[in-house]
């Protein structure tokens, strides 16, 4: 080979290392930034599990005069139903205790007036028992949109806002009225009858979302090659590979 084409040749070579080097450095750094945003960005499903929550007893009493008014607050979000059940024993009755028999109204009004009930129950012959149990519902349905979002803790924290949480009747004040109607017909009994002790047991049910992270939702792309790809397997960078393997490399 004459010496005028060998140095055509180096010059060649020379041009393509650098021109390769200059395409290996070269990065958009926006192409980098949007890729690396679709990498990280998850799909969380939604599963709402129905829990059982409950207020402490109300031991209180009615008196004739002076109906029991008080008020309670329900601390979960996502309620779908309250249920109060009143009980009580009345200790004052006539003619073999099948007579004289007290008579209890339980009224209950639910925040912003949205929900009104009132059930009266008259004590039961020989026993004095009397109960009154209503449950109110909500009909509230979560949403099971799943949530996009970077990581978990992006999630829990999305899964606390408004959009997942109905707080219609969570921590506002639901009023409770419980008043008595004496049933005792002898007069003096009548006058030291004064009222009755009762008690209000207060449950509730609310619904309590649990994350899971949807594998098939990921929005990122795979960007691990495969071992079988013969880019995976370049020790070297590929373009000085591609010049070497052309058989110009014995020439630099």
């Amino acid at each position: 080979m004459k010496k005028n084409d060998k140095i055509v040749i180096i010059v060649a070579v020379i041009i393509l290392v650098f021109a390769g080097v200059g395409v290996a450095m070269y990065q958009s750094p926006q192409t980098t930034s949007n890729i690396s945003s679709i990498i990280t960005s998850k799909s969380y499903d939604v599963s709402w599990t129905l829990r059982n929550g409950s207020l402490s007893t109300i031991s209180e009493f009615a008196g004739k005069k002076s109906p029991y008014q008080g008020t309670i607050m329900i601390p979960e979000k996502n309620v779908k139903s309250i249920t109060f059940n009143l009980s009580w024993t009345d200790d004052h009755m006539t003619f073999m205790k099948r007579m004289g028999l007290d008579s209890l109204t339980l009224e209950v009004t639910m925040p912003n007036d949205t929900y009104y009930f009132t059930e009266t129950n008259k004590s039961a012959p020989i026993t004095g028992e009397g109960t009154i149990s209503s449950t109110i519902v909500n009909g509230i349905i979560p949403p099971s949109t799943p949530i996009e979002a970077d990581n978990e803790q992006d999630a829990q924290t999305k899964l606390k806002e408004k959009t997942y949480n109905d707080d219609s009747w969570t921590e506002k004040e639901i009023t409770i009225n419980v008043s008595v109607q004496i049933g005792e017909i002898r007069i003096l009994k009548k006058m030291r009858d004064k009222g009755n002790n009762f008690d209000l047991e207060i449950t509730y049910q609310y619904y309590e979302g649990v994350l899971k992270e949807d594998m098939n939702k990921n929005t990122g792309e795979d960007n691990n090659l495969s071992p079988e790809d013969p880019w995976a397997q370049q020790v070297v960078p590929p373009y000085i590979s591609m010049i070497v393997n052309t058989g110009c490399g014995r020439y630099v």
